[in-house]
């Protein structure tokens, strides 16, 4: 296996059977290494193959300019977010990689920010901040620095944004909003406190998260279930008046106008959460 090229002393690029560009870590891997050079396989440690040539690339920069160790967490991460059966992309490679030397950087120089979103990622992210939380103690045996409770909220939400297309952290902080602000209407309107623990919440819960990244994304969800919906309303009266008012809500503050679909699937959990509270 030879190097094609040397990307700092202790990781190097190479291509993998297929003839793909891999990159490969290891303490002295790189050291006075030139391309064209036999590998010294006894010093491998990491393999990272992506799937896309463009985020290979992007890593590589990365890891170029950034300890390689970071790039070991950011892998850490990757693997405990699938085995959790989280869609992650291969850009949280890259992004978390680059988000962890950042985050060093600034507790090394006394910087630290506050997560204003915190309570809600991991409300709304249980999973997400699970990792999270591991990714602190993963960073912090490894570098002896504590990130804290703010910094997994931060890391969780690289996480997350790595589970949409858009692979914007911002975007993350918009639906987490969105989804607040649904849940609070419904929580005033209808006068009720949410079992958080119970499977029709997190029922709900996990359709607003699809809910809201398609409503910033100004994506209309069509399935074509109008009899189904006029036959719900008609039968639903009381809950139908909840998402009448998140409906309003949403276009007033988004400009995004909810089909009778998405009313239909809002009307069906607010429906079943309206019925476990009586019972």
């Amino acid at each position: 296996m030879k190097i094609i090229r040397v990307l700092n002393t202790n990781a190097v690029v190479s291509l993998d059977p297929c003839g793909r560009e891999i990159i490969i870590t290891g303490v002295g891997i790189g050291f006075k290494k030139k391309k064209g050079e036999e590998l010294d396989k006894s010093r491998v440690e990491k393999i990272y193959c992506l799937k896309s040539a463009e985020d290979n690339y992007r890593l590589q920069q990365v890891v170029r300019e950034i300890s390689e160790k970071y790039l070991e967490i950011a892998g850490k991460v990757v693997n405990a977010s699938r085995e959790a059966g989280l869609k992650v992309r291969d850009t949280l490679y890259v992004t978390l990689t680059d988000h962890i030397n950042s985050a060093v950087e600034r507790y090394q120089s006394g910087i630290s920010l506050k997560n204003l979103m915190r309570h809600e990622i991991r409300k709304f992210y249980p999973q997400e901040y699970r990792v999270a939380k591991e990714a602190i103690e993963w960073i912090r045996k490894m570098t002896d620095i504590d990130l804290g409770e703010d910094e997994a909220g931060f890391i969780a939400m690289h996480i997350i944004s790595s589970e949409l297309e858009s692979s914007e952290v911002s975007d993350v902080q918009k639906m987490t909003e969105l989804i607040n602000a649904i849940i609070k209407i419904v929580k005033i309107h209808f006068r009720i406190e949410f079992d958080e623990d119970s499977v029709s919440y997190q029922r709900f819960l996990t359709h607003l998260k699809f809910f809201s990244a398609r409503a910033l994304d100004g994506e209309v969800y069509q399935d074509s279930m109008e009899e189904i919906y006029q036959a719900m309303v008609a039968q639903n009266g009381h809950a139908y008046t909840g998402v009448e008012k998140v409906a309003r809500f949403i276009e007033k503050q988004y400009g995004y106008r909810i089909s009778i679909d998405e009313e239909l699937y809002l009307l069906i959990h607010i429906k079943r959460i309206l019925d476990e509270q009586h019972r």
